[in-house]
């Protein structure tokens, strides 16, 4: 199941649904018939998928940004560890159609930039998706990313015709994995469809005994209903309360009337909700802003500095944009969030920690680990704790609903009011884990601890938490939303 070229060789073992796992090889005698044997055998396949590339060579150009694509939210999931490298080693697949197009993309253990990893630049490494839109098991689309002649690129190609019928736009995003842009004028609209992707990742040439991973691990998904992020008549508004929970493996986790959606972001650092709790945004460090729900792609991926990173994000109050903040105290707007200035050019005594927009959407708050605050817009300061010694660092804020105050909380549970209404701490109980954050909830507040345990200063109902079940990645942040 290997190949003389890039494309030909993932290809085929690919469509070696029933064929060898990593550690778990069965012989082509005892494996049952898969989509290979059904095609005509693997030389068949492999002299097949050289003519593609021959025939496509000619047409293939360098392909542009791809950022403003829909986010994978449909996904299936691999097991860690049953690659040779972990630049190699899947562990997630997804695919989502809008309007705008499709996107395919992949989470690996350890992804390496294509433009700079020299196994890439030989031609031996690549990722290719496999569609099938008719649950018949034989692909109908192929779109293969790969480093060709120097060229960066993803052809989509008719499996069946083996023509070109468009190019893709690849993305390498750092720390997670890779993705392709497909044009809404180039794949159809699916309403259920079945998808695979497979890696290749060699030191050496890719040969007849290079391994791939693919996922899922040993066929197509099931046929799946294709989402769509935009919902055009959003339904009613119901008054409820609920809050979510995002852990460091991207992971959110929700309760109360609060909706959760699938798949996770690696390298996640930071979430934040829409108002109606029908979507929310979560962002990993080098500022890629994944989208669920009805929350919108805006931008994403400011330009950093050495050192920096994003650590935060927070919502306009419409939904309707967002603002990214770094560990340096800059803050890029996008959508219909506006500018009001931010701590560049600042050294601060500590990073920034966590923001929050006013209920206004005319300015924000940063704070920074030593509990300075930081005041933008109609943002006010009502003090801090940057000239007290704290026992522990200050992980959150939160904003009074009028205004008026708000709430800062340190890793122990210690809760410091300024303008606002004290409605209790954990800063004398002892913590089986440290608090992670802070959110305003009706009256009061909610904190949440990195072992998933939820403690409510409010006169909202508690909806659940994660003590019981303790998660298997910290919580990093939690959100909420009263409707």
């Amino acid at each position: 199941m290997r190949r003389g070229g890039a494309l030909a060789a993932i290809v085929a073992a690919s469509l070696c649904v029933g064929g060898p796992l990593i550690g778990n090889a069965a012989s082509a005698a005892t494996r049952p018939p898969n989509v290979i044997d059904r095609l005509g055998g693997m030389a068949a396949l492999r002299s097949r998928v050289h003519a593609i590339e021959a025939h496509i060579s000619g047409q293939l150009r360098p392909a542009v940004d791809a950022h403003a694509a829909p986010v994978p939210t449909m996904t299936v999931h691999d097991v860690e560890g049953d690659a040779d490298y972990s630049q190699g080693d899947l562990v997630g697949a997804g695919m989502l159609q809008n309007s705008s197009g499709t996107t395919f993309g992949v989470t690996v253990v350890s992804p390496a930039n294509p433009n700079a990893d020299p196994n890439w630049i030989a031609d031996q490494a690549g990722v290719i998706w496999l569609v099938d839109s008719n649950s018949d098991d034989i692909p109908d689309f192929l779109i293969d990313y790969e480093i060709n002649n120097g060229t960066f690129q993803a052809p989509v190609i008719n499996f069946a015709s083996g023509t070109l019928r468009c190019l893709a736009t690849p993305e390498y995003i750092a720390n997670v994995g890779y993705r392709v842009f497909v044009p809404a004028t180039c794949l159809p609209h699916f309403t259920t469809v079945r998808f695979l992707a497979t890696m290749a990742y060699e030191f050496t040439p890719i040969t007849e005994a290079t391994l791939f991973d693919q996922a899922p691990d040993l066929d197509f998904s099931v046929p799946t209903n294709v989402q769509q992020p935009v919902v055009r008549k959003p339904p009613p508004v119901v008054h409820s309360n609920g809050y979510w929970m995002l852990g460091a493996d991207g992971h959110v986790y929700a309760f109360g009337s609060a909706k959760g959606f699938s798949g996770f972001v690696a390298g996640a650092v930071a979430m934040a909700p829409r108002a109606d709790g029908r979507g929310y945004w979560v962002v990993d460090r080098a500022g890629h802003v994944f989208t669920y729900g009805t929350a919108l792609f805006y931008g994403g991926s400011p330009p950093l500095g050495a050192g920096e990173f994003v650590s935060t994000i927070s919502a306009t109050p419409t939904g309707g944009g967002y603002w990214l903040f770094t560990n340096k105290g800059r803050a890029f707007p996008f959508g219909n969030a506006r500018s009001f200035g931010d701590m560049s050019g600042t050294v601060l005594n500590g990073p920034i920690v966590a923001s929050v927009a006013t209920p206004t959407g005319g300015g924000y708050y940063m704070v920074g680990s030593d509990g300075g605050i930081f005041t933008f817009g109609d943002a006010r300061f009502h003090g801090s704790t940057g000239g007290i010694h704290l026992n522990k660092p200050v992980v959150g804020i939160s904003p009074t609903p009028d205004t008026r105050g708000y709430w800062l909380v340190a890793t122990d549970g210690g809760v410091f009011a300024f303008g606002a209404p004290f409605r209790g701490s954990m800063g004398a109980a002892k913590l089986n884990r440290p608090v992670d954050g802070l959110v305003a909830f009706g009256n009061g507040y909610l904190m949440a601890a990195s072992d998933g345990g939820i403690f409510d200063f409010s006169n909202k109902p508690f909806e659940g938490s994660l003590a019981e079940h303790p998660p298997t990645a910290p919580i990093i942040g939690v959100a909420a939303y009263s409707t």
